[in-house]
């Protein structure tokens, strides 16, 4: 019996249906004890062509194979799929959707995830092997671990490289109904695409007024040449004549070329013998305590409310 593509894998259905029987197939597998087969099982329905444990290439066909009903590789090893360069632990895993109440085996390395809103409409073929649309893959991506601090850079990466647009973002979150995250990815989408809004003025002013800090006396949106926001910066002057910058970076500063230009920037501001505090726009938005003691570390006042 032939193996079926990279996985080398195939259903006991199909070995019933070509040049051997089942029952030849299951001498195969089962040996007496102390000796082993020369295939292996997999699941329900697959059998591996070897007795090695299988590639990650195979285990990703076992995933798909085995469960009942439509599936797809999804999350991270969707994206990787794309060509997507991963950064999370949980990428390390084989990720495929199936649909709610599928039958399937566990298999170890491969985590199912049953969804109710799966349909034909949300797989696509990349490297012969159904997969999630990248938009959909990243939003479960960010959705199906704990950290919003995580799902909010697991969107700004997928659009780094290139592997889908805001748009395709912001549409997609609008059809999976309700998932954990949401309101943070929907945050995430708004800064990525370079609001001046989203950017953390309105966020530096509520900040200020929470912890009664003095507003700054000073805010400018930087913009790259193309037009999108870079960053936030704030200033406030001291009585001692000190001058604290509050750089809010924007959504693509994790870039080799903005992380670059960052550094000569800061050199510079340091020469002018300014203190430079720089934070993201998800700590100016959902970490404000941590952001407001670091600025009166710095001796920013507080303004008394009578």
């Amino acid at each position: 019996m032939p193996g079926v593509g990279s996985a080398r894998g195939e259903s006991r259905r199909r070995a019933a249906q070509g040049p051997v029987s089942q029952r030849w197939a299951n001498t195969q597998v089962r040996r007496p004890p102390g000796q082993s087969g020369r295939w292996s099982e997999c699941g329900n329905n697959i059998l591996l062509l070897t007795n090695a444990p299988p590639n990650r290439e195979q285990l990703k066909r076992i995933a798909l194979w085995d469960p009942s009903g439509p599936t797809a590789l999804a999350s991270h090893t969707a994206l990787e799929q794309g060509g997507f360069r991963g950064f999370a632990a949980e990428a390390s895993l084989i990720h495929v959707l199936v649909v709610r109440g599928a039958t399937y085996c566990p298999v170890p390395g491969v985590v199912h995830h049953e969804s109710r809103r799966f349909g034909k409409q949300d797989v696509v073929t990349i490297g012969g092997l159904h997969a999630t649309r990248h938009a959909r893959s990243a939003i479960d991506a960010g959705a199906w671990q704990r950290w919003p601090r995580f799902a909010y850079a697991m969107l700004a990466a997928v659009v780094q490289q290139r592997m889908c647009t805001t748009r395709q973002l912001d549409r997609t979150l609008t059809t999976v109904g309700r998932v954990r995250h949401k309101r943070y990815m929907r945050s995430a989408i708004a800064d990525i695409a370079g609001g001046a809004q989203a950017i953390g003025e309105i966020d530096v002013v509520n900040l200020c007024h929470r912890f009664n800090l003095r507003p700054p006396d000073r805010q400018q949106v930087r913009r790259e040449p193309s037009g999108r926001v870079r960053y936030l910066d704030c200033e406030w002057r001291l009585d001692d004549g000190s001058i604290v910058v509050l750089e809010v970076d924007g959504a693509h500063h994790q870039t080799v070329e903005h992380w670059e230009a960052d550094m000569k920037r800061e050199r510079k501001v340091v020469i002018s013998r300014r203190w430079v505090l720089r934070a993201s726009n998800y700590e100016v938005r959902y970490e404000q305590a941590e952001v407001a003691r670091d600025l009166m570390a710095m001796g920013v006042p507080v303004v008394r409310v009578v």
